[in-house]
């Protein structure tokens, strides 16, 4: 067992702030449950100072030109907001280079862009928030995107986000110095249970927690068929109930019918693959199930006021 792990956090413009407090407030609590200094970390920007997609400005201890590969152990990146949009060529290179040193490489949220694009995670699973994972595996088919809340395979630790990533660090520590001390900084942090990395996110687009569990299996299917859509009629057999049902209890969730809101899956689907990859205009209609493109065209300037040319244009200046 390693007596000291030396933690680099990466922390890219509009990152979250959560991400970078839970990292750092649960190795802090780990070196108190230990009575040691089992964890040091230091932050990094790629600039003198970085702002939280909340706005609030942070000074990192050092800019990622100043870091010598000998000195990190676990490499994490934190993105946020637009965290596709970066892609810096000495971040990546830097990544590879702690790889090949037998450092841990971990990211959180969209910071799984900038692991993906050093080439680090061909052939891994990875964790994706839902949000991206339209976008994200269209871009980089080599990985093996996975809905759980986090994802550790061999040496690659990704997270999807939000408060997922306590429990990720717990693991971390359960893996490094047991799951009594793991136990034992939860129950500082009041963090009840530390959830498995098998734990799905249970977030969909558009599906709130509190809505029937027979519509959250709807959305499930339609959410996993896209390109091929299925008929309403095969939704309601495969989840056991009659499509009148389902008209229902779709019109008392979201107030519209389960055609309605499996068009707007799609749409939202496509919406993504515009903005963040660049995938023709004809794939994404295909890829969103949409027979022809003037129709694809159609749909999409009814619900977001533009063509999709346009929109992509828009979303690119």
């Amino acid at each position: 067992m390693q007596s000291e792990y030396r933690v680099a956090i990466v922390v890219l413009p509009n990152f979250t702030l959560l991400a970078l407090s839970s990292v750092v407030d649960t190795l802090r609590l780990a070196n108190r449950a230990l009575g040691r200094e089992a964890y040091a970390w230091t932050v990094y920007g790629l600039q003198d100072t970085v702002v939280a997609s909340s706005h609030v400005g942070i000074v990192p201890d050092s800019l990622l030109t100043g870091v010598h590969d000998d000195e990190v152990d676990i490499a994490i990146v934190c993105g946020g907001i637009g965290g596709h949009l970066y892609n810096e060529r000495h971040l990546r290179a830097w990544l590879r280079d702690l790889d090949s040193r037998g450092a841990i490489i971990g990211a959180i949220s969209t910071g799984i862009w900038q692991v993906a694009r050093a080439g680090l995670l061909d052939s891994y699973r990875c964790a994706v928030h839902w949000d991206d994972l339209p976008s994200f595996s269209a871009t980089f088919p080599l990985v093996e995107v996975r809905p759980e809340i986090f994802v550790h395979d061999r040496r690659r630790l990704t997270c999807s986000g939000g408060v997922a990533v306590i429990d990720m660090i717990l693991y971390l520590i359960a893996v490094q110095f047991g799951i009594a001390q793991a136990d034992s900084v939860a129950d500082l942090l009041i963090h009840a249970r530390i959830r498995s990395s098998d734990e799905k996110q249970r977030g969909t687009a558009g599906s709130p927690q509190a809505t029937p569990r027979t519509v959250r299996r709807a959305v499930t299917l339609m959410e996993r068929n896209i390109e091929a859509t299925l008929p309403i009629t095969a939704i309601a057999r495969e989840i056991g109930c009659s499509t009148r049902q389902l008209e229902r209890l779709f019109t008392e969730a979201f107030g519209m019918s389960p055609k309605r809101y499996y068009d707007g899956v799609r749409l939202r689907h496509a919406r993504k693959l515009l903005v963040e990859t660049d995938v023709p205009l004809s794939d994404v209609a295909v890829q969103c199930g949409y027979p022809s493109q003037a129709q694809f065209a159609t749909r999409f300037r009814t619900a977001f006021g533009k063509p999709p040319l346009r929109y992509r244009l828009h979303a690119h200046r």
